[in-house]
């Protein structure tokens, strides 16, 4: 029988230091029927210890990569941590007539625990770092043909130059993009909307606006891989490919593996 070899790439480099939110995320180069050996050869370790966690994969029919499979806790890690986690799946099965053709170690550490907030009752955007507030800033959500989606985001890159169109502006260069979603939230500095901002009017296509001088200091601060929670936003509510919206699986349907069934 011919074997078709399947490949996993893994997202993080070693050396990485990310935030708390961050899963491991693997691809695998064609759709497989058995995850269930990949599963089980698994091995992560915080600070040298063993932990508990799980596979769920998703298929994305838009990536060179068709299957993405992520790797999490019941939690978030915690902060300061140093994370292993060793793959040996080289010759594993992969289902009939697949197997896996290489194994792989994945090393990176945690920041500190940053987790936030955006309440859009309030109009506040409140950052809690190591358990203990940092900060607070004045926000402007979706406007109601726009909205803001709800449920945990975590911040998937920085810095991309982008333009923004929207009622009465566009804006190229945005400064101190920090991307939430797929499809285009960010956190970002608005200065063409410091009025609604200081004054609690959602009117953004679905970002967050911050002031310039807000928008730097989170910039500054906060890396890839943080938490940014919106738990009463107008829009539709987060989905794991819609992001790394892994938070928002519960993790009793986390642990069916999603596509593919890993116990």
């Amino acid at each position: 029988m011919v074997t078709n070899p399947v490949h996993v790439s893994l997202k993080l480099s070693d050396g990485a230091q990310v935030g708390v939110g961050m899963p491991i995320i693997a691809f695998l180069s064609r759709p497989v029927v058995d995850l269930k050996a990949f599963a089980a050869a698994t091995k992560v370790t915080v600070n040298h210890q063993a932990v508990t966690g799980a596979w769920f994969c998703e298929e994305f029919t838009s990536k060179t990569t068709p299957i993405e499979c992520d790797w999490r806790m019941e939690n978030y890690w915690p902060g300061h941590a140093q994370i292993h986690m060793d793959l040996p799946v080289k010759g594993v099965s992969a289902g009939p007539g697949l197997a896996f053709d290489d194994s792989l170690t994945s090393d990176f550490a945690t920041g500190p625990a940053n987790i936030l907030t955006v309440d859009a009752f309030t109009h506040k955007l409140t950052v809690v770092s190591d358990g203990t507030q940092w900060g607070q800033f004045p926000v402007s959500l979706g406007a109601r043909d726009t909205p803001t989606e709800h449920g945990v985001k975590v911040i998937m890159e920085k810095g991309v130059s982008i333009c923004m169109t929207g009622p009465g502006y566009h804006e190229c260069g945005v400064k101190y993009t920090q991307r939430l979603t797929y499809g285009g939230e960010y956190l970002h500095a608005a200065p063409w909307n410091v009025s609604h901002i200081h004054s609690g009017v959602d009117s953004s296509n679905g970002c967050t606006n911050l002031t310039l001088e807000d928008a730097k200091k989170l910039y500054d601060f906060l890396e890839i891989g943080d938490v940014v929670n919106y738990p009463n936003a107008n829009g539709k509510h987060m989905a794991m490919g819609d992001g790394y919206g892994d938070w928002n699986v519960p993790w009793a349907q986390w642990l069916t593996g999603g596509l593919y069934a890993t116990s």
